[in-house]
């Protein structure tokens, strides 16, 4: 896919972000190189088995979404559905030629949760967005919507169509609301868990990537991973077949009971911070606060799965010790008592550091996404947490596997 005939991409509000290669943050300037695309050819024979309806003219879709360079074609097949109102990119994963994209082509949005979170907030930013006649759909990852959809539905009445989410976070944080309006979640759909089992594999290689820029390597390592949910699972496995001594801390009693019977120890926090050369938490749920930080083991390195905003319960910000990035994207933290702990990717989600590479298991998902904007839009079904029918998700399988395995289901 070409992009543009320009070799630069003026930035209008980012520049550079030293916590992901190519990638930006907000509310600085730069110009960076338009992105490389390397499509595996089968997208576009995939996709069209979910646009044939063609395009709702009444319809805005507001996307939340990691700003990557495998996202113009979903936005243009977005776009194809109904008319893609504003694009809100996640604000740690924005790739910098993609967001330069995007902003020739659509309206971005400054993503964050105060105001999503805003009851006066979210109706300022978003009904300029939304035509007279147009009926809305926001497409979220990670619940920003959740605490104001009730005034979403006030505002907009029958015209606003629902929610899709996407990631379990996010489902967690709808499920917590009472919903005046449809939120349709694929966080915990067969689908969405082959796509899990994939990112668990990209956090296990982004993290040991960036240890041995501390020339250290995961062979016969201590690790404790904190969450033993969908993305857990994959990263204890795969933690496993790298001979690494691990530990589970896990606090859900049904969990605990899995990872017993997966051949897994499990500790309490106390127990694992102090014995860890490596700790990776995938828990979603600020799973580690500062005094925590002051537990850990000297030397210690230490990773999330998720943004640092919902997987600590501290602000790097805010933390009053002197720091220094080492090495590219770790960052040393001096404790008072002069000893030093290591955040991979600065505590942010650590895979995005190459990109998050999932493969074609990303496009499973998608279609997930795009099969719950068509029944929002079709079906006007009740307020409500709710999942997409399993003949949908058989027929997207379907699909998948001839596209891109050539496997005739």
């Amino acid at each position: 896919m070409v992009l543009s005939d320009k070799k630069d991409f003026p930035l209008s509000g980012y520049t550079q972000n030293p916590a992901m290669p190519g990638s930006v943050c907000l509310l600085s300037r730069g110009t960076l190189r338009r992105p490389q695309l390397h499509s595996q050819g089968s997208e576009h024979l995939f996709f069209r088995h979910f646009t044939e309806q063609g395009r709702l003219g009444d319809l805005c879709i507001l996307l939340v979404t990691h700003l990557l360079p495998d996202r113009p074609q979903f936005i243009q097949v977005l776009d194809g559905v109904g008319r893609v109102g504003a694009i809100l990119p996640k604000p740690k994963s924005v790739h910098g030629p993609t967001l330069a994209w995007a902003q020739q082509h659509y309206p971005v949005l400054p993503l964050n949760r105060h105001w999503t979170s805003d009851p006066e907030g979210v109706i300022a930013q978003i009904a300029p967005l939304v035509e007279p006649h147009e009926r809305l759909i926001i497409l979220d990852i990670g619940g920003y919507f959740a605490k104001t959809q009730a005034i979403l539905a006030e505002h907009f009445g029958a015209r606003f169509l629902g929610v899709v989410e996407m990631t379990e976070n996010g489902h967690q944080r709808y499920e917590q609301e009472s919903l005046a309006a449809p939120v349709i979640s694929v966080a915990r759909s067969p689908l969405k868990q082959a796509e899990d089992i994939q990112i668990g594999l990209s956090v296990v290689y982004s993290a040991e990537s960036l240890a041995r820029t501390l020339r250290r390597t995961f062979n016969v390592c201590q690790a404790a991973l904190f969450g033993y949910g969908k993305v857990g699972r994959s990263i204890a496995r795969e933690l496993r077949c790298r001979n690494l001594h691990l530990e589970l801390v896990e606090t859900d009693a049904l969990r605990q009971v899995e990872a017993l019977s997966h051949g897994f120890k499990l500790v309490n926090k106390a127990e694992a911070l102090g014995r860890a050369e490596l700790v990776i938490c995938s828990t979603g749920n600020g799973s580690l606060d500062i005094s925590d930080l002051q537990a850990l083991r000297p030397g210690a390195m230490l990773a999330s799965v998720t943004s640092a905003d919902d997987e600590f319960a501290f602000s790097l910000a805010q933390l009053p010790w002197p720091s220094e990035e080492v090495c590219p994207h770790v960052l040393a933290l001096t404790r008072p008592d002069g000893s030093t702990i290591f955040l991979l990717n600065r505590g942010e989600a650590v895979n995005f550091v190459h990109g998050a590479v999932i493969g074609e298991y990303v496009y499973l998902v998608l279609a997930e996404i795009i099969e719950g904007v068509h029944q929002l839009a079709g079906q006007a079904p009740a307020a409500g947490l709710l999942e997409l029918p399993q003949a949908t998700m058989q027929r997207i399988a379907r699909h998948w596997l001839t596209d891109f395995h050539g496997v005739i289901a």
